[in-house]
This record gives structure tokens, C-alpha cells and sequence, in this order.
């Protein structure tokens, strides 16, 4: 089982059929799954943009693509699979648990390609200067300070990139969680706030951890009042890089003088502004300080803020995505 990378979550990264996400740039080995691989089932999502709508080489020419949607308007976007079924989705894994076993040696192969990947990942997270901290540090530890009942919300550029790494690995180590919220394919900053309020409205007896980007807490952040209005108890961990760091690093990449323009922002004391507004705040430096830090925010009971002084990273994606612009531009 393989993630569209904007779907959210309805299975959970700790079992043992789910792979990651169907994207190359985020988890690499799902280019040699998809490789060699015979059938390839969409259930109830479109070929569209991200899977290449359906075409090489993302698919190879000798897999056959099926499409399962549940309404013929859904169809109608997936007309490039080999074949399109007209089935709720729900039926249709029920009847295919009649399906006799199939061979393990695939599935056991990108098992074992996922955990190769997760300790390389992690092994690759370069140690900085002066207990500095990257963005795909940050994401793990928070994981590792919630529970499984508790709902990870993420918000962001390169913040959302990391933690969707971060949530794959964590799940490979059997961390579980209550549910995953995230900002769509396209990263649409400032609906973390949001999105977390929400899920503590409709599950007040569980944690709410937002992890937001400090441009995307700046793009719609304001709305924590409502939180505090509404007494809703979110956490919200700020990855605070100093600046649109997703934008700036494609500036740099792009620009003949390999500079970033109107991306800084100044030292924003985000934790001081929920404290300000009766919430509870705290200012971390270090990495040895996320995990206590986390979880005092979440005991408070307040609608409360960590403020992660980070160094911004590339992710993968944005590093493809500027590569693949350097290659098409005919400025």
C-alpha cells in the first residue's frame, strides 16, 4: 500500500502492508516498487499530476493500471488506466479478500527496501554546530513525545516535506497515532491552526500536536484566538527557521546571483505571544530540549506554543523541483 501524497491518512504508517508515499522525491524506493511491479489499483483517487496521469515513466509500459472510483465522474478522470471499475471502494476491498495469497517475495523485498531507507535517512541527517537543529529532527522528536491516540497536524513548505519523511520513518519504528492532517499537495500554508482546532472540537478527549512552519504560522496563525476563544488546548510547534525557507532555497538555487530576496523574517518570539494571550509557551534551542519541552506543552492543558529555533534544510522535493526548472527554463 502506497500513499498519493495529498490523501490524508486512512491507514496507519505502522502497518505492515503501507510502504509510504508514491512519491520519488519523498521516498525513493517507491520508484523500484512501481518498476517492477505488474498492477498497479488506484483506489479511489485520480491520475492526475502527481502519478503522471497514468503514463511512463512513472508507470512502466508493461503495468497495467486499474482505477477504482465510486462514481463515473470520478472515472471520467482516470481514463488513461488500462482499466477503470465502477465500485465503492469499501466493496471492493471486501471482495478482494477472496483473492488467494500472492507470492511474498515483492512485498518482502520493499519491506526490506523501507527499513534500509529509514536507517540511511536517518544516518544522513548531518550533525550542526552548536546544537543547531534540523527540520527533519525536530519532526521525529515530536512524534516520539505523543501518544497513539494523539492527532498530528502539519502545516508548511519544507516543514510539511520533512514531516511526511519524519511520519514514515516514525511509523517503520512503530509509532502510532490518533489521526494525520496535512496541507494538500501543494503545501497551502496557514491552515494549521485550523485544521488543529478542528480536530480538538471533534475529538476533545485527544492531543493535538500542530507542527507549522513560521511562515505558515505568520499566513494564518492568527486564528489560534479562536482556539483560546473556544478553550480548545492545542499545541502548536513552531519550525522556526527565520524566513520562507522553502521559497528563499529555490531563490537560491534559480538566481543567476544565487541569492533569496524578501524571505528573512526577523527573530519572531512566537512563544511569548501565547503566553501573551494566556496560553502557555516555551523557547527551545537545542534538540535534547523537544521531547520535554513537547510534552510539558501538552500537560498544561493551555493552548500552547514551542518555539524551535531550527536551520533551514533543503527537502528532497524542492531540490527536484528546482532541478527540474533549471532544466526547462529558456530564460
Amino acid at each position: 500500500m502506497f500513499n498519493v501524497p495529498y490523501h490524508q491518512k486512512l491507514l496507519g504508517e505502522e502497518c505492515e502492508s503501507y510502504m509510504g508515499l508514491a512519491d520519488v522525491h519523498q521516498y525513493a524506493p517507491s520508484k523500484l516498487a512501481l518498476e517492477e511491479s505488474d498492477v498497479v489499483i488506484m483506489i479511489g483517487t485520480r491520475l492526475d499530476n502527481q502519478m503522471n496521469f497514468g503514463n511512463a515513466p512513472f508507470f512502466p509500459h508493461s503495468t497495467k493500471v486499474v482505477c477504482v472510483n465510486g462514481s463515473h465522474e470520478e472515472i471520467e478522470f482516470n481514463r488513461s488506466a488500462d482499466y477503470a471499475l465502477l465500485s465503492d471502494p469499501g466493496a471492493f476491498l471486501d471482495a478482494m479478500q477472496s483473492v488467494p495469497p500472492f507470492d511474498r517475495q515483492w512485498f518482502d523485498t520493499n519491506r526490506m527496501r523501507r527499513g534500509e531507507w529509514v536507517e540511511e535517512t536517518i544516518a544522513g541527517i548531518p550533525i550542526l554546530a552548536d546544537g543547531k537543529i534540523h527540520p527533519l529532527s525536530l519532526a521525529l522528536d515530536v512524534q516520539t513525545a505523543m501518544s497513539e491516540e494523539d492527532w498530528l497536524i502539519i502545516d508548511g513548505g519544507n516543514t510539511h516535506f520533512w514531516s511526511e519523511i519524519a511520519v514514515n520513518i516514525a511509523g517503520w519504528k512503530g509509532q502510532k497515532l490518533g489521526n494525520i492532517l496535512h496541507p494538500g499537495t501543494f503545501s497551502m500554508l496557514g491552515v494549521g491552526v485550523s485544521f488543529g482546532a478542528a480536530a480538538r472540537l471533534t475529538h476533545p478527549n485527544s492531543n493535538v500536536v500542530v507542527i507549522s512552519g513560521d511562515g505558515a504560522f505568520l499566513s494564518g496563525g492568527s486564528s489560534i484566538e479562536a482556539a483560546f476563544q473556544e478553550g480548545l488546548p492545542i499545541v502548536v510547534v513552531i519550525d522556526n527557521n527565520g524566513g520562507l525557507d522553502c521559497i528563499s532555497q529555490q531563490q537560491e538555487r534559480l538566481f543567476a546571483n544565487q541569492c533569496h530576496f524578501a524571505t528573512d523574517f526577523r527573530d519572531i518570539p512566537f512563544h511569548t505571544m501565547f503566553e501573551g494571550l494566556g496560553g502557555y509557551g516555551e523557547l527551545v534551542e537545542t534538540r535534547d530540549q523537544i521531547v520535554p519541552a513537547v510534552k510539558r506543552a501538552i500537560a498544561s492543558g493551555k493552548t500552547a506554543c514551542v518555539n524551535v529555533k531550527t536551520v533551514g534544510h533543503i527537502s528532497p522535493i524542492v531540490l527536484a523541483t528546482t532541478s527540474k526548472r533549471d532544466k526547462a527554463s529558456i530564460e
